[in-house]
């Protein structure tokens, strides 16, 4: 192998890496986001929990207090 191969060789290796480097760069940053968005959506998911809880209690109670009708 003479040096102009090597050189052409060694080229390509170096475009190769950086094409890697850029394409691992891209997938951080898309998972970064992912992650950023999966916290808030687990923040938006409690807080529906918590209403429907607060809900169902408040339910629950007015219930409680009026099982039936005095018409029945």
């Amino acid at each position: 192998m003479n040096t102009s191969e090597l050189l052409n060789r060694i080229d390509e290796l170096e475009m190769k890496s950086q094409f890697q480097e850029e394409t691992i760069d891209d997938l951080n940053q898309a998972l970064t986001l992912q992650q950023k968005d999966l916290l808030l959506l687990k923040e938006q998911l409690k807080l529906i929990a918590k209403q429907l809880e607060s809900n169902r209690q408040q339910n629950s109670g007015i219930n409680e207090t009026n099982e039936r009708p005095p018409h029945y």
